[in-house]
């Protein structure tokens, strides 16, 4: 399976490659004010308004870095209704993709409860890379704030 890579400071974290609808440089999002941390606002994709969140903020507590790595990626999520709509997701140092056996990923052995998108490990000669399980990124509070913006903002 093909996996898209990016870090959070100096630890590698991957989405499945059939995840990700289109890779793009960074954006200047609309704010959406009283937002949790995490939301980094609202941009255009092809004349759809599109949520983009922070990686970094979200895990880390601190906002991506600008750096020429530093990329949007676009995934489909599902809203509180079940239908398939477009999330970005900021994303640093998104330079390479790997192929990985889904097989040889593994239980990290550590209880990430308050980060439920956290899924198995495998190691390779870089370290550990963790599988991030897109369709747990959002506690569904912040699934529905952010749909319900975009909602307003395309009305």
């Amino acid at each position: 399976m093909l996996f898209l890579v990016f870090q959070l400071d100096q630890d590698r974290y991957a989405i499945e490659a059939r995840r990700v609808t289109a890779v793009l440089r960074m954006v200047a999002p609309k704010a959406i004010p009283q937002a949790p941390a995490a939301v980094a606002g609202v941009f255009d994709y092809a004349g759809e308004p599109v949520p983009l969140i922070d990686l970094s903020q979200l895990a880390l507590g601190r906002p991506a870095q600008a750096r020429l790595s530093t990329r949007v990626v676009l995934v489909p999520y599902a809203d509180g209704a079940g239908r398939n709509r477009s999330l970005g997701l900021i994303a640093e140092h998104v330079i390479e993709t790997v192929q990985r056996d889904p097989a040889e990923f593994a239980p990290s052995g550590v209880d990430s409860a308050g980060a439920a998108y956290l899924g198995p490990v495998a190691a390779d000669a870089h370290g550990l890379l963790q599988w991030i399980q897109v369709e747990r990124l959002l506690p569904a509070s912040l699934r529905d704030l952010l749909f319900a913006a975009v909602g307003r903002e395309s009305a």
